[in-house]
């Protein structure tokens, strides 16, 4: 590696590092992600070595031990126990261990590219990585996809080494990896894709040693599963769980299990939901991926440059399978983004090395607007977040004692801060997710009645039921009144951090909702000013289903 090159690639993991640490707490320990709450409460439930079981298993055992070794570790150092039991310094530790992924990714990616094609795109696709909205925001989420996405990154790499040597060393490295991935989250067992696509490519191009060859990958699998169980022995000791739970969340995933959290998901279609989500990921460049794609297909083609079947064999398949499934979560395609980035920077490596003036225009072009988006983004973990400023405004606003009604499936506001506790008010959530029928008027009309002031969250539920009128005819009607003033409350705060830069706001209510809702949601406090009764509610209620 050349001098320069360090130095260029030493300033991106900065850069990286900076923009994936800053302010880990930014929710101050409330945790507002249902799976950064679930993990934490595993954590809890392990002692080293008298109880393993983490009796969660939407997630491997893997990160539950190295966070709670991690813990362990601090609770001596420190001499605080509070570092495995208090769930946001436990989460503090799951965010950690994201971002520190993350940043390694990027190194990994250089060498990545490199290996595919040259220093210029390695240098280019670490550049866009290093700036990728997606990964700075699973960096603040004490999450597995950026763990996902740095070892589909090295078992990449490994593939390679095992497409033009496959040994009894590269295997055993490849089977470690994979097995760690695999025993963060079972989603992992997509990535033997990519050393089984370099085990049928040496099979197919060269008969020679076919027992040996074949021996090898056995003994990978056996490795990986090993490794697997080391790691997450519980995924077996409580088989029966653990496949309760695989079919929850794949019944979940593939819509044959409807939840309300993936309403949003009602009628939108598959593979373009998820390819639109990518601007919110990774921004502009995502114009070019379809681009890069295409050219590095057709130079497989043309020059039958095998290890590019290996580059385009995980992120393919994966979108294809993953993308066809009712539940698109914008994190489930955190695994193929290190691919599109390559797919991207090899394209503007090849435009600028034919044109250079349109090459370093486009590269320019991408490069600004990635930085921009970045930086934006970045900017929510500048600001207070919403619930935290709202909690705040409710604290100095609303009188104690008053009746404030929530969402069910959302966070409760107030949040607890020193001196000030939620249970000064009489809290109650709705439960708007209810099917709707004749008794769901009468439930608004006695709830909207009696409260004082209605707390919507986040955009979770009213950003989905607002447009299901078929679905939730009465609770469709419902948003549509309370918006506009119809039902006696009033619209008395609005909390927002949208991502921002030189005073250009970037309002991103139209991305899929968790890349919204957790770290950066719209909270927005209505007061009940006209006091209306509940009679006088069913008749504008029933008023307005009629027309």
């Amino acid at each position: 590696m050349k001098f320069k090159t360090k130095i260029i690639l030493i300033v991106f993991l900065l850069i990286g590092a900076f923009l994936r640490f800053y302010n880990l707490n930014w929710d101050q320990g409330n945790m507002f992600h249902p799976d950064e709450r679930n993990i934490a409460n595993a954590v809890t439930r392990i002692s080293f070595f008298k109880q393993l079981n983490p009796d969660f298993f939407a997630y491997g055992g893997f990160s539950i031990y190295l966070i709670r070794a991690t813990g362990d570790m601090l609770v001596r150092v420190t001499n605080n126990p509070i570092w495995t039991y208090d769930w946001g310094h436990i989460n503090l530790i799951a965010r950690f261990y994201s971002a520190l992924y993350s940043t390694i990714t990027i190194f990994f990616l250089y060498l990545l590219a490199k290996k595919l094609f040259n220093e210029r795109v390695a240098l280019i696709s670490a550049f866009f990585y290093t700036f990728s909205v997606s990964s700075i925001q699973t960096s603040h989420l004490g999450i597995t996809e950026n763990f996902l996405a740095l070892t589909v990154v090295i078992i990449s790499l490994l593939s390679l080494s095992l497409l033009n040597k496959p040994s009894f060393k590269n295997y055993i490295g490849c089977g470690i990896v994979t097995g760690l991935a695999v025993a963060a989250k079972t989603t992992a067992l997509s990535f033997l894709i990519l050393p089984t696509t370099a085990y049928l490519i040496n099979i197919i191009l060269d008969r020679k040693n076919f027992i040996k060859k074949n021996a090898l990958f056995i003994f990978y699998l056996i490795i990986s599963l090993c490794i697997f169980i080391i790691f997450s022995p519980y995924t077996f000791f409580s088989w029966n769980k653990f496949l309760e739970s695989m079919r929850y969340e794949s019944g979940v995933a593939l819509g044959t299990l409807l939840v309300p959290y993936t309403l949003q998901f009602t009628n939108t279609p598959s593979y373009l939901f998820q390819f639109i989500n990518l601007f919110w990921q990774l921004g502009l460049i995502t114009i070019i991926i379809p681009l890069g794609l295409i050219l590095i297909f057709i130079k497989l083609i043309k020059n039958k440059d095998y290890k590019l079947i290996i580059l385009l064999s995980f992120p393919i398949v994966y979108f294809l399978y993953v993308g066809s499934w009712h539940t698109k979560f914008i994190r489930f395609m955190v695994p193929i983004l290190p691919f599109l980035i390559i797919f991207s920077s090899y394209l503007l490596y090849i435009i600028a090395k034919k044109t250079k003036f349109i090459g370093k225009f486009l590269l320019y072009f991408f490069a600004i607007t990635t930085i921009f988006w970045a930086l934006a983004f970045f900017s929510i973990y500048v600001k207070e977040q919403t619930r935290i400023s709202a909690s705040k405004w409710i604290y100095k606003n609303i009188p104690s004692g008053s009746k404030i009604l929530g969402e069910h499936w959302d966070d409760g506001l107030p949040v607890s801060f020193k001196n000030y506790s939620p249970a000064q008010y009489q809290f109650e959530q709705l439960t708007i997710y209810d099917p709707d029928n004749s008794d769901k008027i009468n439930y608004y009309t006695e709830k909207l009645s009696t409260a004082d002031y209605i707390v919507i969250n986040s955009r979770r539920l009213y950003g989905t039921l607002i447009n299901l009128d078929k679905k939730y005819p009465i609770t469709s009607k419902y948003y549509k009144l309370l918006f506009a003033k119809k039902l006696g409350y009033k619209k008395v705060g609005e909390f927002t951090s949208y991502p921002s830069l030189f005073g250009l706001t970037i309002k991103d209510d139209s991305s899929e909702e968790t890349f919204q809702v957790y770290d950066h949601p719209k909270v927005i406090i209505f007061k009940n000013t006209k006091r209306l009764t509940q009679e006088a509610l069913s008749q504008i209620l029933n008023g307005e289903n009629k027309n």
